[in-house]
């Protein structure tokens, strides 16, 4: 759900380019409040142990503190905006890095995570070093990041579902339970 809300938001920035400023900062802020509530809803359906699971829910919870902040005050300065979004960025790469090592995957699942965490990261370091950048360069920047990470969290997630077929695999139609 997360990846798809991701490339959804990436296509509508792109194709609207002319959207208005208010209209840009409550698409962040949507989704970063339906991202924020996936990765709650996800890290209860991924079979881990408790600890890793808060890592996930803690990353839910910033994303869902984030969209409140920008629905609750939408009328902050558009650079206060841009700063909360950055700043939001750069602690979602750092958890995901984090999870990349927490997490028991393995190869290229932790590979994947790793790299979407320094992608994130990343991102809000370029916001805040650049925080003059014209309107469309910003856009740009946003819809590709938003889009690359969609793909990433598809992957990831697919990948998931992988592992939990192989931790739980499924009885065949009219197998009978052993006791």
């Amino acid at each position: 759900v997360r990846g798809a809300v991701a490339i959804i938001f990436a296509i509508v920035i792109l194709l609207w380019p002319g959207i208005a400023l208010a209209t840009l900062i409550a698409l962040v802020g949507a989704y970063a409040l339906v991202s924020g509530i996936a990765m709650i809803v996800g890290a209860f359906s991924v079979p881990i142990r408790g600890g890793q699971r808060a890592w996930i829910i803690f990353e839910g919870l910033l994303g869902i503190a984030v969209g409140v902040v920008v629905f609750v005050w939408p009328n902050l300065s558009a650079l206060g905006l841009l700063y909360a979004i950055a700043a939001w960025a750069i602690l979602v790469g750092i958890l995901e890095i984090v999870l990349a090592f927490v997490l028991p995957f393995t190869g290229g699942r932790t590979l994947l995570l790793a790299l979407g965490g320094v992608l994130w990261a990343a991102f809000g370091v370029i916001m805040f070093a650049r925080p003059g950048a014209g309107a469309v360069a910003l856009l740009a920047l946003i819809a590709a990041f938003a889009f690359v990470t969609g793909v990433m969290h598809i992957g990831l997630a697919l990948d998931l579902r992988r592992l939990d077929m192989n931790l739980n695999p499924v009885a065949p139609p009219g197998a009978r339970p052993t006791a």
